[in-house]
């Protein structure tokens, strides 16, 4: 009854896309599209597919992607963690799910990557493993009549991705935080299935581009709506532009839906401010915020290391990170003139967290003295987390990938 796991790439396309099929579709029939599907995915370049066989089945699976991730001012080595799955008749049988984490954990350090990410079915699961939920995301959806009125000259239907609509994304990217640099094979992977909607793009007279956006319509209380399923804006200035271009079509569409940070207060650009706190009959926007993407720090030392921080930040703390397999990580932690540095210490901790807490305070969702409000962190030098919480200054976590 041991449990075999093993690596594969794309050849194996066969196999791990029936169990990937076994895990989640709803019926069998669907085996032949997760494998046709998974055999023409560009986003696996190696031995990125764990197969988990027990006595010769074939019971569980997960996706390591390798990725660059944007964390404040500097790209880091990044597993993208996906397809997570034990079948549907191995369930709760002898830490099958357990194991294809630990394994994939395993990769992710062997191969240098810094951090693991993912984007969870139940988060709960994987705090088991040192992740910690480090992205809030803010779906609103707009009636077309209250978005705001101004230029939108320039926006054109667009096919692929040509050099102005990667470098359009990519200076969104390099902007935020945690967010992650689309690869060729991620480029190729979306792009295919775009002509199911529309892409426009705002071209500007030199050929760049300010903006573009990926819709489709759905059907929603007999009424059309545009839900955008992609997008870059490369400022806020870019972003209101859209809304505007999205405004001139309201004689066809009823709303216009998109998720962006949840501290992005998209309702001032919008002619009603008022996000309603009771029904109405007048046009308003309506927003629903949700958590998404899941982080665990593989690599402390280099994480922290030549971190962009507010410049007048001065200090240095020790922290103690508790580690999910049962260790207790101690760093030493400085920063000044706008850099920071870890290293390896041994005095007495300022300050004691789960690796999942210090997951979220390390990529700046939750500031450390709202965490010690919470009680998520044990404070024994208070001076310690005010250093700490330069890590939440700058934009929100925020993911625009998905894998």
């Amino acid at each position: 009854m041991s449990l075999t796991l093993t690596w594969r790439g794309r050849e194996s396309a066969e196999i791990v896309g029936r169990t990937r099929a076994l895990c989640y579709a709803p019926g069998v029939r669907e085996v032949e599209a997760y494998q046709q599907r998974l055999a023409k995915d560009g986003r696996v370049t190696a031995d990125d597919l764990l197969l988990a066989e027990r006595d010769g089945v074939a019971v569980g699976t997960a996706t390591s992607y390798s990725m660059n991730m944007w964390v404040r001012g500097r790209a880091v080595g990044c597993q993208g963690v996906a397809y997570v799955g034990t079948i549907k008749t191995h369930r709760r049988s002898g830490g099958i799910a357990s194991q294809i984490m630990l394994e994939t954990i395993r990769k992710g350090r062997e191969r240098g990557q810094v951090l693991s990410a993912l984007m969870p079915f139940r988060a709960s699961f994987y705090e088991h493993f040192g992740y910690g939920v480090v992205e809030r995301r803010a779906t609103w959806t707009i009636p077309l009549s209250v978005l705001p009125a101004g230029s939108s000259g320039g926006f054109e239907l667009i096919e692929g991705a040509d050099e102005a609509r990667r470098a359009c994304r990519q200076r969104m990217v390099e902007a935020g935080q945690c967010d992650v640099e689309r690869t060729p094979g991620m480029w190729t992977h979306w792009t295919t299935q775009e002509n199911e909607g529309y892409v426009v793009g705002d071209r500007t007279a030199d050929g760049s581009m300010r903006s573009w956006f990926v819709w489709s319509e759905q059907r929603e209380n007999e009424k059309d709506v545009l839900v955008i399923d992609d997008l870059a804006f490369e400022s806020i200035a870019a972003l209101r532009r859209g809304l505007c271009f999205f405004g001139t079509l309201r004689d066809q569409y009823r709303a216009v839906r998109l998720t962006l940070p949840a501290n992005v207060q998209l309702n001032r650009l919008l002619g009603e401010t008022q996000v309603p706190h009771r029904s109405v009959t007048h046009d308003a926007a309506g927003v629903k915020t949700v958590t998404r993407m899941q982080v665990r720090v593989l690599d402390h030392l280099r994480l922290i290391g030549g971190l962009q921080l507010p410049e007048h930040v001065r200090g240095s703390a020790v922290v103690g990170i508790a580690e999910s397999e049962g260790t207790v990580r101690t760093l030493r932690i400085e920063i000044d003139g706008g850099r920071a540095v870890a290293l390896d210490a041994t005095a007495a901790p300022d300050v004691e967290c789960a690796d999942r807490d210090w997951a979220a305070i390390a990529m700046g969702d939750l500031p450390a003295a709202r965490a010690a409000e919470m009680g998520l962190i044990e404070v024994n030098r208070p001076a310690a987390v005010a250093l700490l919480d330069a890590f939440a200054a700058g934009p929100a976590p925020f993911c625009n990938e998905y894998f």
